[in-house]
This record gives structure tokens, C-alpha cells and sequence, in this order.
């Protein structure tokens, strides 16, 4: 869970970087290949990305009450 703007671009960050290797993937491997290595990643990156978002759906006061 992303609890300030700090873990905010970290994660921001991380999915930058999932998408990269993804990207880089496609690039490489077999439509199969691809589809049996990305599942992982796909799933990691939406975890990611719902942090982020859960963290920017929250006003500055709810940040601050935890």
C-alpha cells in the first residue's frame, strides 16, 4: 500500500519498468512465449497500477489520517 508521494513514484517507477520489459519481450519472443512469460508481469503491473491509483483516489486529509 502507497502511503506518500515517495512510495507513490517508486511504484510509478516500477510499472514504468514492467512495461519496458514487456515491451522488450515482445520483441524477442514467440506469441506463446510471450503470452506464458507476460502473465506474471500483467498481473504485477495491474497490482501496481490499482496501488496507484488507490493512492491518488485519496484526498491529501485521508493520506494524513492513515
Amino acid at each position: 500500500m502507497i502511503e506518500n508521494d515517495d512510495q507513490l513514484k517508486i511504484a510509478q517507477k516500477a510499472v514504468e519498468n514492467l512495461q519496458h520489459v514487456l515491451v522488450a519481450a515482445r520483441k524477442v519472443h514467440s506469441q506463446l512465449e510471450y503470452r506464458l512469460m507476460s502473465a506474471p508481469i500483467l498481473l504485477e503491473l495491474q497490482q501496481r497500477e490499482q496501488e496507484i491509483l488507490a493512492y491518488l483516489s485519496r484526498s491529501e486529509m485521508e493520506a494524513l489520517k492513515g
